[in-house]
């Protein structure tokens, strides 16, 4: 991977990620829906794993998930782990097919928020604290992976603009 090329990504990155960290924390819950609420994170670092590959998708993913790591109440790390075991999946399938079809983002974002919550779920019951594995998949999991999944229509879109913002197509020179 080129260091200039990453460069800008990364910077996005430091400035962005931290952003969207505290809109998830405070803002992100007036969105709940029946206690639901939308994983703003989860789904930026999805898309930008998409659009990016898999070195800026879990650089965004580390980074990220550290913000997360900051204002959750989970064990520490907990967000990092799931966010770069998600990027790392998400990224192997990065083609150009992926960034082109239209309903592939969505059922990505639905899929990822499934792995993103048992990874969180898994790392819970390791650390002790009691998780009720049924309940929160029904109740929890499977009502925020289908929200995400909804909410990722505009934001992949939105996505898409800032990558082209951040990596210009170069014009060519004559």
């Amino acid at each position: 991977m080129n260091a200039r090329r990453l460069n800008s990504g990364f910077l996005t990155a430091l400035w962005l990620l931290p952003v969207l960290a505290l809109l998830q924390s405070s803002l992100m819950g007036h969105l709940a829906i029946r206690g639901i609420i939308p994983g703003l994170m989860l789904i930026t670092v999805v898309n930008w794993g998409i659009l990016r590959g898999m070195d800026e998708g879990m650089l965004w993913a580390f980074i990220g998930g550290i913000c997360l790591d900051v204002f959750s109440g989970w064990p520490f790390g907990t967000n990092t782990v799931a966010l770069v075991i998600v990027a790392s999946l998400v990224s192997l399938g990065e083609s150009t097919f992926m960034r082109s079809h239209a309903l592939l983002p969505l059922f990505t974002v639905f899929a990822a928020t499934i792995l993103f919550y048992l990874v969180v779920l898994f790392i819970l019951e390791s650390t002790h604290h009691p998780v009720d594995w049924i309940t929160a998949l029904r109740v929890d999991v499977l009502p925020a992976a289908v929200y995400n999944a909804v909410l990722n229509i505009p934001l992949f879109r939105l996505t898409q603009r800032l990558e082209a913002r951040v990596y210009p197509t170069p014009r060519a020179s004559w």
